[in-house]
C-alpha cells in the first residue's frame, strides 16, 4: 500500500490590503459624513449619565400621554372589531 501524504492548507496571512471600498449606503450600519459629525458633536458634549438619564426621563415623559392614547385607541378598536365579528 502506497503512504499518502496529506496536503497541507496554506495558512492565510492578513497583511491588511483592501480590495475594494466597503464603505457603501446600503450597508446596514452606514453613517453617511454628515450623520458622523452629528454624532461626534453629541459626544463632544461630554454628559454624564445623570444628564442622559435625566433626558432620557424628559422625552419619556413628553411622549408617554401619545403612546397611552394610541394605545387606548388600538385597543378600543380591537375590542370593537371582536364584537363586531360576533354579532
Amino acid at each position: 500500500m502506497k503512504n499518502k501524504q496529506k496536503r497541507q492548507k496554506p495558512v492565510f496571512v492578513d497583511d491588511g490590503r483592501t480590495i475594494a471600498d466597503m464603505d457603501c449606503e446600503a450597508i446596514t450600519g452606514y453613517k453617511s459624513k454628515e450623520e458622523r459629525k452629528r454624532h461626534e458633536e453629541l459626544r463632544s458634549l461630554n454628559l454624564s449619565k445623570k444628564e442622559r438619564r435625566a433626558i432620557y426621563f424628559g422625552v419619556f415623559k413628553y411622549f408617554m400621554p401619545y403612546f397611552l392614547c394610541f394605545l387606548f385607541v388600538f385597543v378600543s378598536l380591537l375590542v370593537i372589531m371582536y364584537f363586531g365579528m360576533r354579532g
